[in-house]
């Protein structure tokens, strides 16, 4: 069997089909593994840093069992409750933090902890929250064509609750706006992670840089199932014959047969490699509609610490969404990084303006940070991040099935109900693993 794609779906797929005994190629474009989660060393400093930082929830339960799986579940830090700093900078720091009460009353009572709100739009966010879960649960459908903003009017939240909690929460999850973005997917990751119990709603974060988190074990794990993976191995497109694909013909002329294929690729990039008699399926043509969302990483390398006391810190009215602290560098100094999702409006700007207005943002609610010294700064653009996950492109997600028999679909943006997540993605590949390893075995 051929995977086409080195990310977390494709990684995930060739390690069940592996499991389940199939002999398993991995085709991955560039020279290196890890999709749109990969790490790689600064050619100023040396220092090993990732595209952008990634957070886990605790509600991954499939990236939790991949990484378990691969044997790299240790490699995680994970909080032993749910808290997440945020900071205003005229109201100062508060948190989302849980207390030591039973597990399903955890994440509920850190909502009503957080300072930042009131007291009524702290009861109206948590009275909410199970608003917005039970009318899905109630209606699979009730959602499907709602923004996250019509959603969260409808069940009563306020301008500050919007500004305080929900719209970072949603931009972070979804890479789009609210006004845009759609809730049914938002209220599949709000019933998973705050109303789920202790476990789901911790977030965990890498103890090492993102290559080595998952794509060197999953590699690994891939060859000792006697799988093979290629990089630098870019597809040209399918061949086809008698209505299923019987193999993936390469850039360079290579042809490799197959008695599946799975494509765990990029939205922008599945179109191109299909033949002409697949584009033109409905299936396949609904998906030149859907669009992307960038999202920008900064990484500011200091002369000194300049911490807030945790990991990460929720940034709030400000373009700059959240800051992480990235431990010390080589040369002795200090690493912060930030992210900013749906970011639309920095796809225009330098790379200078976009460091200048982060410094301007994160130094507006650490006052440390304006006597620090900038040693060096990068801006990380990725353009086509997600996919822009509007309510139109929700319904136009495919499912791993595919008009043709022996080819599946895997990614972030294949409908999983979920947003387009290391989780989506994960979980998309291994229901695309079973379903080849089925029909495989059923031909």
């Amino acid at each position: 069997m051929v995977v086409v794609g080195g990310g977390f779906a494709g990684l995930a797929a060739a390690v069940r089909l592996g499991r389940g005994g199939a002999r398993v190629t991995v085709l991955e474009r560039r020279p290196f593994l890890g999709g749109r989660a990969y790490s790689f060393a600064d050619p100023a400093t040396g220092d090993v840093i990732d595209n952008g930082p990634h957070a886990l929830m605790g509600a991954y339960t499939e990236a939790f069992d991949f990484l378990g799986e691969i044997g790299a579940r240790g490699k995680l830090a994970v909080q032993p409750r749910l808290h997440v700093a945020m900071a205003d900078p005229t109201d100062g720091m508060s948190a989302v933090s849980a207390p030591p009460l039973p597990g399903p009353l955890q994440a509920p009572a850190a909502l009503l902890r957080y300072r930042l709100l009131t007291r009524g739009d702290r009861l109206r966010l948590v009275g909410g929250a199970l608003r917005l879960v039970a009318r899905a649960a109630r209606r699979p459908d009730a959602l499907a064509r709602v923004t996250v903003a019509d959603a969260l009017a409808a069940v009563g939240q306020s301008a500050a609750s919007r500004a305080r909690f929900w719209d970072p929460l949603a931009i972070a999850t979804l890479n789009e706006d609210p006004g845009r973005a759609a809730a049914a997917p938002f209220a599949a990751v709000m019933r998973r992670a705050f109303l789920s119990g202790a476990a789901a709603a911790r977030f965990a974060l890498a103890a090492v840089p993102l290559s080595a988190l998952y794509a060197t074990d999953a590699e690994r794990a891939v060859t000792d199932a006697g799988g093979t993976i290629r990089t630098g191995a870019a597809v040209a497109t399918l061949a086809l014959d008698g209505g299923r694909v019987t193999g993936v013909l390469l850039k360079d002329g290579t042809r490799l047969d197959a008695d599946a294929v799975v494509l765990a690729v990029p939205c922008g990039a599945l179109l191109p490699m299909l033949p002409s008699a697949l584009r033109a399926l409905p299936a396949f043509r609904s998906l030149e509609t859907i669009g992307t969302s960038p999202i920008v990483s900064v990484h500011l390398w200091l002369d000194r610490p300049v911490t807030w006391g945790s990991p990460f810190l929720g940034l709030l009215g400000t373009q700059a969404q959240w800051l992480f602290d990235c431990g010390p560098t080589a040369s002795g100094g200090r690493r912060l990084a930030t992210v900013t999702s749906g970011a639309h409006a920095w796809n225009d700007l330098d790379d200078a303006t976009i460091t200048a207005r982060v410094l301007a943002d994160a130094g507006a609610v650490l006052p440390a940070l304006r006597h620090a010294q900038v040693r060096r700064s990068l801006v990380i653009r990725e353009r086509h991040a997600t996919i822009s996950l509007t309510p139109a492109a929700d319904a136009a997600r495919p499912p791993t099935d595919t008009p043709v028999p022996n080819l599946f679909l895997a990614g972030d943006w294949i409908q999983t109900g979920l947003p387009a997540t290391i989780e989506s993605a994960v979980q998309s590949g291994r229901a695309a693993a079973a379903r080849a390893l089925s029909t495989v075995a059923g031909h």
